[in-house]
């Protein structure tokens, strides 16, 4: 039997569509995971943006309507971060994109990872869209590469949902891509790097939710569903399932495990402050630990003690938070799940 990757959705997979604060036990999933949150002398997480480059216009990413400029990261600002995480927290969790697309780079992107890797991270992620998977042997690059995880965002099944949310992206060049991606790795029967397909769901594509996952599993990669986010509400993306007019508020996430640092060398508020509205420094005039050490003061302890009128402006406003929560499958390869990822809760707990 053939199986209808495009049949419509159960009620299950409107889930994600529903407003996060509207029942208790979604708040009390909240809840456990900010339970769980706790100070860290230094980064757990990084997501640091090799280039503010990308060739999208995803109808739910702020990137299109983005102001700072586009550019590359200064290479010596790139070897300074990962040269202090390999002495002093060498399973830090490294992400070397922010919020643009790293295959951009070219060889460059291949070079800055193997040096990470020489220098001692070993707990190297890549995130992509795809687009330029089919290009410059790129396949062959990410399985001889030092990469823990490649993740590619998706966000659709279907030829005419997929090219709808990633404007400008074509489905036929970067379907194929990902499925011969896959196809080559079990062929080489690598454990790593894992390939995990992303969807985050929203009104346009929540019908397709089910048949990705049919989908992708079929074909040998993990596959991460999330809810849509805001990136911070400071630009115009909305999703109806976010509440701004709560009284209930956990800590942030995002804002207690990541660092997040931006081309220029800006280390922000978090891994969703875009546009860089709040700055604890630049990692050119002083060190990774010392800017973490900031950002303990200045947002992550008064966001974990709930002293909202002391936690960054762009903080006030955010309903990101109540996002947290993506689905995750049972973790197949060791190491290869965010490091709150605690395989004793429910998979709805992983950030």
């Amino acid at each position: 039997m053939v199986y209808d990757y495009f049949r419509g959705a159960t009620v299950a997979d409107f889930s994600l569509r529903k407003k996060h604060l509207e029942d208790d036990s979604r708040r009390q999933t909240l809840l456990d995971i900010e339970s769980k949150l706790k100070w860290h002398p230094f980064p757990p997480q990084m997501v640091v943006e090799t280039t503010s480059y990308c060739n999208l216009k995803c109808i739910h990413c702020s990137h299109r309507e983005m102001i700072r400029p586009q550019e590359h990261m200064d290479r010596s600002i790139f070897n300074k971060i990962v040269e202090e995480v390999g002495r002093e927290n060498p399973m830090c969790e490294i992400w070397p994109t922010f919020y643009g697309e790293a295959f951009i780079l070219g060889d460059e992107l291949w070079d800055m990872l193997d040096y990470a890797d020489k220098v001692g991270c070993k707990n190297l992620v890549l995130n992509s869209n795809g687009t330029l998977l089919d290009r410059d042997d790129n396949i062959e690059k990410i399985l001889n590469s030092p990469l823990k995880r490649f993740i590619l965002s998706l966000d659709g099944l279907s030829k005419e949902t997929f090219e709808h949310i990633r404007a400008k992206a074509k489905w036929e060049n970067v379907y194929p891509a990902v499925e011969e991606l896959c196809r080559r790795r079990a062929e080489r029967g690598d454990i790593y790097p894992t390939i995990t397909t992303q969807f985050s769901v929203m009104e346009e594509n929540a019908h397709e939710v089910d048949g990705y996952r049919k989908y992708w599993s079929d074909r040998g990669a993990e596959v991460k569903v999330r809810p849509m986010l805001e990136w911070t509400s400071t630009g115009t993306v909305r999703t109806d399932t976010i509440d701004h007019n709560t009284d209930f508020r956990i800590a942030c996430p995002w804002g207690n495990n990541t660092m997040a640092i931006h081309q220029d060398g800006s280390v922000v508020a978090c891994a969703v402050d875009y546009e860089g509205m709040f700055k604890a420094g630049n990692v050119a005039d002083s060190s990774v630990k010392e800017l973490w050490d900031i950002l303990e003061e200045k947002l992550r302890k008064p966001h974990r003690d709930h002293k909202w009128g002391e936690v960054p402006n762009i903080c006030k406003g955010c309903g990101d938070w109540q996002v947290a929560g993506a689905e995750y499958e049972e973790e197949k390869v060791e190491g290869t799940r965010p490091f709150w990822y605690d395989e004793e809760s429910t998979k709805a707990t992983a950030i």
